[in-house]
């Protein structure tokens, strides 16, 4: 057995992502598209959809879990502060492109608050799959953004994929670990 959960959970992360991954070489190049024809305002898309789970206990956690998945991501293209760090396990850990490790949820809270300041972010998040064990769960999606310095500098398209793993604790989930991956890496924009 295990003496650390979260460690098992990384470790399913990590064969998901390394089984869900392409390299960035074996992507067609895209184009980023001109800043008019751009979305106007984020967008959240569930591409999951309600749960096919024949247990109907199975089907109601999924679909639980699905909601709060997309909650948060819509807060995030909110900006709403307050509930988007409210879906963080105290202990988070979530790697990201180019940085070192951040740690901690009141870390967390001081890089979003930090990038919101920075950048406005106009995007569209698909979720693609979830995936509900128990007090586990797992979602992965795929997101296109265009983030624009508020200083005004040239705005930056990007794609990427992310998996995001919770956990409920005390009845309610929480972000215990996430691992974000840009498909191609992000261009500025003219």
């Amino acid at each position: 057995m295990l003496r650390n959960p979260h460690f098992a959970i990384l470790l399913v992360l990590l064969a998901l992502v390394v089984s869900a991954c392409q390299p960035i070489s074996a992507q067609p190049a895209q184009a980023a598209p001109p800043a008019a024809e751009w979305l106007t305002e984020s967008v959240v898309i569930d591409g999951v959809g309600p749960s096919t789970a024949v247990d109907p206990e199975q089907a109601a956690a999924e679909d639980e879990f699905r909601t709060v998945a997309l909650a948060r991501e819509q807060a995030y293209y909110d900006e709403d502060y307050e509930k988007y760090i409210s879906f963080y396990a105290d202990d988070v850990i979530s790697l990201e492109p180019g940085t070192p490790e951040i740690v901690g949820k009141e870390t967390v809270a001081a890089n979003i608050k930090g990038f919101w300041e920075a950048y406005d972010t106009v995007g569209e998040l698909t979720l693609k799959r979830i995936w509900v064990s128990g007090n586990y769960g797992t979602r992965y999606a795929e997101w296109e953004e265009v983030v624009t310095p508020a200083d005004g500098g040239k705005p930056i398209h990007q794609i990427g994929r992310c998996f995001v793993v919770w956990e409920k604790i005390d009845g309610e989930w929480k972000i215990v670990s996430s691992l974000l991956h840009f498909i191609e890496e992000p261009t500025e924009m003219e």
